[in-house]
């Protein structure tokens, strides 16, 4: 057991038997409990006994998982950068003062991540419940990163904390297809033991639910989808979590005002619909399909659902139909960019960036500030100025409209349309995504094809 950090071992049977307290295991002595778990095993053809990779990386002391016969290029390491003048406000990585193993990792990093996600007062049979879906969603999202890395790649694993998202990266490919990982249901697990170590303190979730659970929270939270991307050479799996509404917040007022708090929680398609009659004044199928990635038959019956609960009324026929919130004037997208334009504008110098941008279109820009603009009209617009790549801050500073409502709305038809290109097509939430208009000849070709 010289291997073994006996602390950790301690604290996690505590924490086994808070959550199974009726499991025999745990009354079994340290040896034989990890090889319950699968920590230790015993090799029946050669007879020859030890510590698993699973074992040494959940209960093992740091010397002894970097030693070169395991796995030497362990390194667990947490980052928190919330304020971004500072490289970082908070670090935990292999630095002598703990023991770095994945048990304490989970430990010391978890709370950190819960700490800055809202806490709301809510009751389940008269106890207040403390535990929220997002609390859920980042403890699978850590967990996950712990029993999905691939330790035989250069095994370093990072989670790095921003204001505004939680990036979790780990070593090794995909196991499943994209596809497969957004629809839930169904997993391959790398690490079957560190999995099984997990579950035993009530934390993991049995194979497919995990990503459920990551899902689920977000959603709950009417936060954006967190987005999964993958890379080669070296193999690595990186999952963003934004800690961003899927709402501006005077829409999200204003809904609230209309129908009642429950109204964010109706849906995570009818509720980007609803933002989408706030600002537009109403929507319409074909609108919607550059928004939502649903088949338009499906809009069709969330639109027909809506209407009949009273949170949308249709006016018009066939193809033709749009949809209104009833009795409720639209929020114009200039009251919306003036919402936060200051915040946008704080930390750039449209004069002095490298955006090569015609003076007269500025001023077209500005002088309609105050108005709204047609989505004709604000295409066009960002046609004419964004003729180099440009990120999404500086066009919403050029065309004095809000970023949200910039990126959920305009941005996404004018790409559809053909109107518009992304330096990183493929990745879509990519931090350093830029834009730039196509020549009209591209965009009549893409349009026609």
């Amino acid at each position: 057991m010289d291997d073994i950090d006996l602390v950790s071992l301690k604290q996690y049977r505590q924490l086994f038997s808070l959550s199974k307290p009726d499991r025999p295991w745990l009354a079994l002595d340290d040896l034989s409990l990890l090889k319950k778990l699968g920590g230790y095993r015993i090799d029946r053809q050669t007879g020859e006994e030890g510590f698993t990779l699973a074992g040494l990386l959940m209960f093992g002391k740091g010397e002894s998982i970097t030693d070169v016969e395991c796995c030497p290029d362990f390194f667990p390491d947490f980052q928190e950068k919330l304020n971004p003048d500072l490289r970082w406000t908070n670090r935990i990585m292999p630095d002598g003062t703990w023991e770095a193993n994945l048990f304490q990792f989970y430990r010391l990093v978890l709370p950190r991540l819960q700490t800055i996600l809202p806490k709301p007062f809510v009751l389940e049979n008269n106890i207040r419940r403390d535990e929220m879906p997002t609390h859920v969603a980042v403890r699978e999202a850590l967990i996950n990163l712990c029993i999905h890395a691939d330790y035989s790649e250069n095994a370093s694993l990072l989670v790095q904390l921003y204001k505004d998202k939680m990036v979790f990266s780990n070593p090794g490919t995909l196991l499943v297809s994209k596809a497969q990982y957004y629809q839930g249901g169904e997993s391959v697990c790398r690490n079957k033991s560190l999995q099984t170590m997990f579950m035993m303190i009530g934390t993991a979730e049995k194979v497919g639910s995990g990503v459920d659970k990551i899902l689920a929270g977000w959603k709950d939270a009417n936060w954006r989808k967190p987005i999964l991307t993958t890379k080669s050479q070296p193999d690595k799996c990186t999952l963003t979590m934004m800690l961003e509404s899927v709402l501006d917040e005077q829409v999200e007022k204003t809904l609230t005002e209309k129908f009642g708090s429950n109204i964010l929680h109706i849906g995570h398609n009818p509720l980007p619909i609803l933002n989408m009659a706030c600002v537009d004044g109403s929507v319409t199928n074909e609108s919607l399909r550059y928004s939502l990635d649903v088949h338009k038959a499906e809009i069709g019956n969330i639109l027909k659902e809506m209407c009949k609960k009273g949170l949308l009324q249709s006016e018009g026929h066939g193809r033709g139909t749009t949809y209104r919130i009833p009795g409720l004037k639209n929020i114009t997208a200039a009251n919306i960019a003036t919402s936060d334009i200051n915040v946008v504008t704080s930390g750039i110098n449209i004069a002095t960036s490298d955006i090569n941008i015609a003076t007269p279109d500025i001023n077209v820009a500005t002088s309609d500030t105050k108005r709204r603009m047609k989505y004709e009209t604000m295409r066009d617009l960002i046609t004419r100025i964004v003729n180099n790549w440009t990120s999404l801050a500086d066009i919403s500073v050029l065309v004095c409209r809000n970023p949200t409502y910039l990126r959920n709305h305009i941005l996404p038809r004018m790409i559809a349309e053909g109107s518009l290109e992304m330096m990183f097509p493929n990745l879509p939430n990519h931090p350093q995504q830029k834009y730039k208009s196509k020549s009209i000849s591209q965009a009549s070709i893409h349009q026609k094809a």
